[in-house]
């Protein structure tokens, strides 16, 4: 099981906040606006699994002004109460609740919030953005810029949104101390895949390179048999590639000429009938719940897995484990 390591913070000292802030989400210079000291309260929670990290950021009875340094790696802001802005030598985005910024990665900025502020915050590892923008778009991790700190649709910041509190739920507020590897790297994957789906970046603009040429079957069949294989381990498209000695755009553009899906979207299927299996050779009388069987091949959401699961086999898991 992935560890879920947790960080929390409740504090009245404004300085001490800063520097928290600075620690867990990067460089910055703070300046405060106080009105009345005994009115400051300000709170911070974390919970890391896997590279992947949500946390609540929320603070009130000052204002906050801050200079921040390039973030370190993908940071995106989803609002849940509160209004600011997000200045750039480039732009002015300001947002209110329910709005989603990302804090730039290359470029200085200036956060200016009122308050009482809340935010949900998701940090995704570099390295599963650069390799979903490589195998998807045939984007070199060195050539990966995002354009903008805002979401290019109001329908892709509401999904964005539902993607983080989704996580944020999973990670913080279940109160779970572990997770399956599964989940942990399908969480990562839904997070590092929305981001590039939502914010502006050179995926959407580069042109696309030429394809990898010919592939051969056997190096599908290679690919395919590596992940029926580790359909239980939390293996990437990178490993999968790798043990079928192709690059990950060849795995992505083969798969979807042999397959018509994805890499991932084939290894999620893999799991699924993997999960049918063994609703079928359960006995709910041993303890055996869908919840359960469901977590075990990678779905946190439970009803997310009954969807997927009628859809495939027409039938719900719940029948299945009956019969």
């Amino acid at each position: 099981m992935t560890p879920v390591e947790r960080a929390e913070l409740r504090t009245t000292d404004m300085d001490l906040l800063a520097d928290t802030i600075r620690r867990r989400y990067g460089g910055h210079a703070a300046t405060f606006r106080c009105t009345d000291p005994a009115m400051v309260d300000g709170h911070v929670r974390t919970a890391t699994a896997g590279g992947l990290t949500a946390g609540m950021l929320g603070y009130a009875g000052f204002e906050y002004t801050a200079q921040l340094d390039p973030a370190p790696g993908p940071l995106t802001v989803m609002v849940a109460r509160g209004a600011g802005s997000l200045t750039t030598r480039r732009q002015e985005q300001r947002f209110t609740a329910g709005d989603v910024t990302m804090l730039p990665t290359d470029w200085p900025s200036l956060g200016e919030t009122t308050t009482p502020i809340r935010y949900v915050t998701l940090q995704v590892p570099w390295a599963r953005v650069h390799a979903l923008a490589e195998e998807g778009a045939g984007v070199p991790a060195g050539s990966l810029r995002f354009e903008s700190t805002a979401p290019l649709s109001a329908a892709r910041q509401r999904a964005y949104a539902s993607t983080a509190v989704f996580i944020y739920d999973q990670l913080l507020t279940s109160g779970t101390t572990q997770v399956h590897p599964l989940i942990a790297q399908t969480m990562t994957g839904l997070a590092a895949a929305a981001i590039l789906e939502t914010f502006p970046n050179t995926t959407m603009t580069a042109a696309r390179p030429p394809g990898p040429g010919w592939v051969t079957p056997e190096s599908v069949r290679r690919a395919a048999a590596f992940i029926d294989e580790h359909a239980g381990q939390p293996v990437t498209v990178t490993d999968i590639a790798a043990a079928a000695g192709l690059t990950p755009r060849a795995l992505h553009d083969a798969f979807l000429r042999r397959y018509d899906v994805t890499p991932a979207q084939y290894q999620r299927l893999v799991r699924l009938d993997h999960a049918h299996l063994e609703l079928l050779k359960a006995d709910p009388r041993d303890g055996v719940t869908v919840a359960s069987v469901a977590r075990k091949w990678g779905w946190a959401s439970p009803s997310r897995f009954t969807a997927v699961y009628r859809q495939r086999f027409r039938v719900q898991p719940s029948q299945t484990l009956r019969t």
